[in-house]
């Protein structure tokens, strides 16, 4: 009862992980024919709105935070995660805007690592999948280049309140 209990491992990525496209314009990343690793989803597709959800589907504890990197393609993102269903499997949810540079993590010809502190680490070989999503969501808009103001530097970083790195 004084020991503190075993760390637990990150879980392990399965053999056979593809990504897959959804019929309802989402991608989803796992083993055909078992539930998804990680999928990704547009919101408000083909406005300045838009956003990119990621749902990483792990083992989850209740109320708990983390920042979610994607490595991959010249660019790092991260994105800050929330436990929407605790349990194993759980389900971590968060989102990004589709403008946002960072997430071009996903898009590309080479390969990417998508960690979730606890969760694991997944990893792919480049996929036109979760780019086509990406591009889809863009829906032809871009977003005027404008100069840097102070306002745009602060949130360029998330705030790491309560978030594990």
């Amino acid at each position: 009862p004084s020991q503190p209990a075993p760390l637990r491992e990150p879980p392990k990525q399965p053999e056979g992980t593809v990504w897959t496209a959804l019929s309802s314009g989402a991608a989803a990343f796992g083993v055909p024919g078992q539930a998804p690793l990680l999928t990704v989803a547009c919101e408000k597709r083909g406005t300045l709105d838009a956003v990119l959800r990621f749902i990483r589907h792990t083992r989850a504890d209740e109320g708990a935070k983390a920042l979610f990197a994607l490595e991959g393609n010249g660019h790092v993102a991260r994105i800050k995660l929330d436990v929407v269903k605790a349990g194993d499997p759980g389900e971590w949810q968060g989102t990004v805007s589709a403008f946002d540079e960072r997430i071009e993590a996903i898009k590309g010809a080479y390969g990417v690592a998508a960690t979730l502190p606890g969760g694991g680490t997944l990893r792919w070989g480049g996929s036109g999948i979760p780019g086509a999503v990406l591009t889809d969501c863009r829906a032809g808009l871009t977003l005027p280049k404008a100069a840097p103001s102070a306002a745009a530097s602060e949130s360029a970083e998330p705030a790491d309140e309560g978030y594990e790195y």
